[in-house]
């Protein structure tokens, strides 16, 4: 696999593994400092929220590029073929405009923030960096969304799973 397929294939996957094992390692390390010691680590607590946050905002682009979320076909999939493809279109074009405005409202939030020099709590970084994640967000489900928009009108070269 070259680096274009990690990056297209692996990289939100990866990206996940990873974040998910940090946060059950900060979680594990919580408690057992908390039973052993007696003592709180509220950096762990705060760092786990946060990566949290982070793992749902690419966990939306995961699932779209292997076409995994949640929606209702039961009516969608009793219509000719045609006509799916006409509501697969709306769908992604509906999805895609809220992506776009998550893009350009989360850049508006991040630059404020950032302007406002807001730190967080216990870990002391700047609140811009764990707000980053909207607009990110929000331009990774856009990349995904055209994938998927490619992959309506050419489901011969479909490879959603990456497999």
């Amino acid at each position: 696999m070259n680096w274009k397929e990690f990056i297209d294939i692996k990289l939100e996957e990866w990206i996940l593994i990873i974040t998910t094992i940090i946060i059950v390692l900060l979680v594990f390390l919580q408690v057992i400092v908390r039973f052993t010691f007696n003592i709180s680590v509220g950096w762990s607590a705060e760092l786990s929220r946060y990566l949290l946050i982070w793992i749902t905002w690419i966990s939306m682009s995961y699932t779209i590029r292997k076409n995994d979320h949640i929606r209702i076909m039961l009516i969608v999939e009793r219509l000719p073929e045609k006509l799916q493809k006409i509501i697969e279109v709306i769908v992604i074009v509906a999805w895609a405009s809220f992506a776009f405005v998550m893009a350009y409202v989360g850049t508006e939030v991040v630059q404020t923030i950032k302007l406002m020099g807001q730190k967080t709590s216990t870990l002391g970084i700047s609140m811009w960096i764990v707000y980053l994640i909207i607009p990110i967000g929000g331009v990774l489900m856009l990349i995904r969304l055209v994938q998927q928009l490619y992959f309506v009108f050419k489901p011969e070269k479909n490879a959603v799973n990456g497999d």
